[in-house]
């Protein structure tokens, strides 16, 4: 019988060939990603019949597909929350699927890294934004997200030429997400040493609930008081390093917005159960854009619901993986998801699978060390 940690490096594997390899032009990775989450419900019904998952888990499985009908009979299901119905089967039977970083992986890895650094060359030849900056083969802002879990995927190899080679790349796109959250990466890794009390004490679950507070405090003030003086798509190379640009403003007002329709009216089937797609949000609201971060994205699009049952399963995980030793990558991770609409914390997603697995690989290393050093101290106490 194939072991789950072995089915688990498969579809680590099969996430990072479709994410880094497999550029999304015309809906190439769509068919893999339909697999990839396919496979995510047989395992988990195949291990709830082995009695290797609690049956409790059910719930959670019932309420998805309660939201699923409710959608479908309000009008507002769409293709998103269907793969994150898929990717929460993967939530649910994650820690049958953890795996050890063993030596003939680490090689394996190293050469599907090699072809991911090819792909992703090939593709900032041949894919650019309109601005003309290039990218691979998402959306600009996209682009940023994975090619930061690359420098993520990169580090936990311990490929440092990986590493230069994306904060190089970095430039190029002239991500501002990107490079910052490279910087907290660093930044975080270095004040730790010398914070350790901080950094030890709060959890995931406190650092995600205060960021999404900061968030909305900050998007709150900068509307009010900051007016913006240059426009962000002829600013350049200058758009990094500005806070005060039109952009921006868009950004913090499309949260503030969303953040008074909640308050003004929490019970609004809308806030409860979403909008659906953004086009009908924009047309509902007549406004410009959506906001640009995982929680009121989410809200907007699946409701405060979906979205509460969603983090009673993500919260939970990233609790147990997060500690003091890879509190540096979780950090950076959770500044995308204030920024951008990318679902790496929240909503249940492919790359949200991907960086737990990422984060597990980390937990492996980490008690391996542990034990490593509980051996030699025996053996040098030995008579």
């Amino acid at each position: 019988m194939i072991k789950s940690s072995y089915i688990g490096f498969l579809l680590f594997v099969g996430m990072l060939i479709v994410f880094f390899v497999l550029p999304d032009h015309n809906g190439l990775q769509k068919p893999f990603r339909i697999l990839i989450g396919l496979s995510f419900v047989i395992i988990y019904f195949a291990l709830l019949l082995k009695k290797e998952i609690a049956a409790r888990t059910l719930w959670f499985v019932v309420s998805g597909g309660i939201l699923v009908v409710t959608m479908a009979f309000r009008g507002t299901i769409q293709t998103s929350f269907i793969n994150a119905y898929f990717c929460l089967f993967g939530l649910l039977c994650f820690p049958h699927l953890f795996f050890d970083l063993t030596p003939i992986r680490k090689i394996n890895l190293n050469y599907i890294y090699v072809a991911c650094i090819l792909s992703i060359l090939i593709q900032f030849l041949f894919y650019s934004s309109s601005d003309g900056r290039p990218k691979l083969g998402y959306e600009i802002n996209l682009s940023g997200a994975y090619l930061f879990l690359f420098f993520i995927f990169s580090d936990i190899l311990k490929n440092k030429n990986g590493k230069i080679f994306v904060i190089t790349l970095s430039f190029l796109t002239l991500s501002r997400l990107l490079i910052f959250s490279i910087i907290l990466f660093y930044l975080v890794r270095f004040l730790k040493r010398y914070f350790k009390i901080w950094f030890q004490k709060p959890n995931a679950v406190i650092i995600a609930v205060a960021g999404y507070i900061i968030l909305s405090i900050f998007s709150i003030w900068y509307v009010a008081n900051i007016r913006p003086e240059i426009d962000s798509d002829s600013a350049g190379i200058s758009r990094v390093v500005t806070l005060n640009d039109g952009s921006n403003k868009l950004r913090f007002h499309a949260n503030t917005l969303e953040i008074a329709t909640i308050y003004n009216d929490p019970f609004d089937s809308n806030v409860l159960f979403g909008s659906g797609s953004v086009e009908n949000y924009i047309k509902m609201n007549k406004v410009a854009i959506i906001p640009h971060n995982e929680l009121y994205d989410g809200i907007i699009e699946f409701g405060i619901v979906a979205l509460l049952c969603f983090s009673l399963i993500s919260f939970p995980i990233f609790k147990n993986l997060t500690n003091y030793s890879n509190i540096e990558y979780f950090i950076p991770i959770l500044f995308y998801t204030l920024i951008l609409w990318v679902r790496f914390l929240l909503v249940p997603s492919f790359e949200m699978i991907f960086i737990l697995f990422m984060l597990n690989i980390l937990r492996f290393r980490e008690k391996s060390t542990e034990n490593n050093c509980i051996k030699n101290e025996y053996s040098f106490s030995g008579p």
